[in-house]
Formats: structure tokens, sequence, C-alpha cells
């Protein structure tokens, strides 16, 4: 019975071990994409379709004559897009009520980076509203 008792501990323990590794190695991975993901919304590519879309709503965006006078990424918000592409929230003259959240992806044909577009909060829509 002991001898029993042992191959069971032992079959137990390496299921557990493997089980364990595994996890380990699927974080690993997971953190290796979010990583990939901040590097890609952080590029200059990314940054000028940023502007472009906050031009498109404030046509003085960025210069002393517009309303958004500043962008921040909220690195925290960067996520993957169950359909393709990345998602993130861009706050708006540090201001916590109006953020944009913002969609880019990769053409097929040309591997070059577009956005899908963005979405206003209340608060940057009153804000351009004004």
């Amino acid at each position: 019975m002991k001898q029993k008792h042992k191959i069971i501990l032992s079959v137990v323990s390496l299921f557990l071990a493997l089980c364990l590794g595994g996890g380990m190695y699927m974080a690993h991975k997971n953190q290796e994409f979010q990583n990939e993901m901040t590097r890609i919304v952080h590029s200059k590519e990314v940054k000028k379709l940023i502007v472009e879309e906050l031009k498109a709503i404030d046509s003085n965006a960025l210069t002393e004559k517009g309303k958004i006078h500043s962008y921040k990424i909220d690195d925290a918000s960067i996520r993957h897009n169950p359909m393709g592409g990345i998602m993130f929230d861009i706050i708006i003259n540090d201001s916590i009520s109006m953020v944009g959240e913002m969609g880019i992806q990769k053409d097929g044909g040309s591997e070059q980076l577009s956005s899908v577009g963005m979405s206003e909060s209340a608060g940057l829509q009153a804000l351009v509203g004004e």
C-alpha cells in the first residue's frame, strides 16, 4: 500500500508541477504581448494617427486656439480588440472626464497602421461642442 501511495503522490506532484510551469509560461507570453501592444501604441506612426483624430474633432487641436491642448495615452487601458487591432484611451487636457477611446489596426496588404475611429466621452463632447 505504501508503494501505491508513493506512485500516486509522484503522479500528482508531476501534474501540479506541469500545471504551474504551463501557467508561468502563459503569463510570460501574455506580458510579452502586452509590452508589444504598448510599444506599438507609443510609436510615431500611432501618435500621428492620434493627432489626425484630434484634428478631426477640433481643427485647432494642440494649438493655442484649440480647445484640445494636450493628450496623454492611458497605458492601463491598452488592450487587444477581439475583432483584431488594439484599443486604448486618450486622456485630453489631463482631465479624466475628457477621454477618447481609440482603436488601431493593421491594413492587410500594406501592413500600415490605421485608425478605426475614436469614441468621445461626454466630457470631451461637451468640450468640443462649446
